[in-house]
This record gives structure tokens, sequence and C-alpha cells, in this order.
């Protein structure tokens, strides 16, 4: 049985947001700047599609950012002894915090949510990092009205009044967060 390596999964998690964030082609990422794109029109389906991504791209920023830093937001999935063994062989952080959870299987492991993240990095990450506090705040801030306004709206059914893609909240919410992010990422 092939075991799986994720010695590098900040680095892979934050390609991933990356892509999420991009691939409507209303926001473009270049030297690490997300900035507006084209702004296709979207059909109501596609704006939904949007909305979802671009929250979990904000998501797995965020969980990137714990990765790279250490700090252990994830749990031990019961029942997940299946599938491929997995291993952090490049890793010495993960590789012991595989081990104290006793995770041996890929499926063993339980991202959990926005909201178990964000906890995260308010209590483990936020001020043990040289990080702008005020910065650090509206993370959390914009984050929680994510949850509220886009994030489980979008993601579990569709409305048709979320199919458009309203920019101002793209330029004062959304953009901002993912710069943010990735500055935190960066640090």
């Amino acid at each position: 049985m092939k075991t799986i390596d994720i010695s590098d999964i900040a680095k892979e998690n934050h390609k991933y947001a990356v892509h999420l964030a991009t691939h409507h082609k209303v926001l473009s990422y270049k030297n690490g700047i997300f900035m507006l794109d084209n702004i296709p029109k979207q059909d109501p389906f596609q704006a939904v599609d949007f909305w979802r991504d671009i929250s979990l791209a904000a998501e797995i920023l965020l969980k990137s950012c714990l990765l790279k830093y250490h700090i252990a937001f994830f749990k031990k999935r019961a029942h997940g002894e299946y599938g491929k063994k997995v291993t952090a062989s490049n890793n010495a952080w993960l590789k012991a915090t595989l081990n104290t959870l006793e995770i041996e299987y890929i499926a063993q492991i339980n991202t959990g949510t926005i909201s178990t993240a964000i906890r995260s990095a308010e209590e483990a990450l936020f001020g043990h990092i040289s990080f702008d506090t005020q910065k650090s705040k509206l993370i959390s801030e914009m984050i929680y009205i994510i949850i509220r306004t886009r994030r489980n709206r979008n993601n579990h059914f569709f409305f048709p009044n979320q199919g458009s893609i309203e920019m101002s909240e793209v330029e004062i919410l959304f953009l901002p967060l993912l710069n943010m992010l990735e500055e935190l990422y960066a640090v």
C-alpha cells in the first residue's frame, strides 16, 4: 500500500487557495498580491460557484498559515482506518503531530471548519508571531462576517438571490482578507 507524504501540505494548500481565489477570473494573483482581474460576466450558478470558491480560498489560506507556523488545528477522525497511509517524513513537526494524534491514514485527518481554524489562529497564532495586531483582529472580524453572510449559505444550497457578484463585497471584504492572509503566510 502506498503512503502519502504530506510534508509540504502548507505549501500545497497555499497553491490550492490561490487557484480557488483566481480561477473564476474575478481576481488574479501576482507576486504575492491578489487584485481585481477581468471580471467576466457570470450566470447565477457561476456567481454562486465564485462565492463558494473564494470563501473556501480564505479558509484554506488561513489553514495554510496555521500549518506553516506549526499550529495543530486538526484532529483525528474516528473510523478513518482505510485508504492510503500518511507520513510527513520531511516535516518533523507534522510527523510528530501525526504520531501524537495517532494518525496513520489520510482519511483520519479532520481539518475542521473555518470557525475552528480562526479560533486556533486567535488562540495560538496571532500575537505569537510578528504580525500587526490590528490586521489580526480584522482577519478575525472579516472571517466571522463571511461565515454569517456567504460561507455556509453558498456551500450547501443554491439561493437565486446569491446568484450575482457584488463587486463592492469583493473589494471591501474578500480582496483585503485574502491579501492580509497572504501577508500572514509570508511573514
